[in-house]
């Protein structure tokens, strides 16, 4: 006997915008764990404690994540600790602003012998960066310092699924219900309000393309 369940289109959105947001929420968790994993090798590799980087896992994750599989493509020689000690070289660059770790890392980098790929991806991660000021610029999001504009980084990796929620049936998906869901993960440094405004942009930006 099949029973048949009524629901209402709120009650849709909001389930389609749940699934939407853990399937988002798992990218975010996933580049969380990995710069957790680039934070433990290379803490033991230079002798110091960089445990502090780990509450910015989700945000950091989501700029290195492709610079990874950059330096992965170019450089496929290179070993899985000698990727974190170069990627550590990167974010130093852009998330530590202690200059005695910073020059610790480097020292380290130019050690192991790994100055031209880290010169390589660092370029790399100029042009990532630039490109993406200058997506989130016209967006209409406003940001001044460095840190604040780095702390949407996150979004990087989940761009293109939004764009795929966009395109697809976009009016049974909420914004809202998408941010309140990335925020329950409590992996983001930004407010709720915050992340409803990227995400609500993204998506009409996503939209007015079609």
């Amino acid at each position: 006997m099949s029973v048949t369940i009524l629901i209402t289109e709120e009650q849709k959105r909001r389930l389609l915008s749940e699934e939407s947001g853990n399937k988002l929420g798992d990218v975010i968790k996933q580049n969380y764990e990995f710069v957790k994993k680039i934070v433990n090798d290379s803490s033991k590799q230079i002798g110091i404690n960089l445990e502090f980087l780990i509450t910015w896992g989700a945000t950091i994750g989501g700029f290195v994540g492709p610079l990874e599989d950059f330096l992965s493509g170019q450089y496929p020689e290179l070993s899985d600790l000698e990727i974190s000690l170069i990627l550590m070289g990167v974010i130093s660059s852009y998330y530590i602003d202690n200059k005695t770790f910073v020059t610790k890392i480097y020292e380290k980098i130019k050690e192991e012998g790994l100055i031209q790929p880290f010169k390589t991806v660092l370029n790399k991660s100029k042009e990532l960066k630039k490109v993406f000021l200058e997506f989130i610029g016209s967006l209409g999001v406003t940001l001044h310092k460095v840190t604040n504009i780095m702390s949407y980084t996150f979004i990087i990796p989940l761009i293109p699924m939004l764009y795929n929620l966009a395109k697809g049936d976009s009016n049974s998906v909420e914004p809202l219900h998408i941010a309140q869901r990335l925020s329950g993960f409590g992996l983001l440094t930004i407010s709720g309000i915050i992340l409803k405004e990227l995400i609500n942009k993204l998506i009409k930006r996503f939209q007015s393309k079609s």
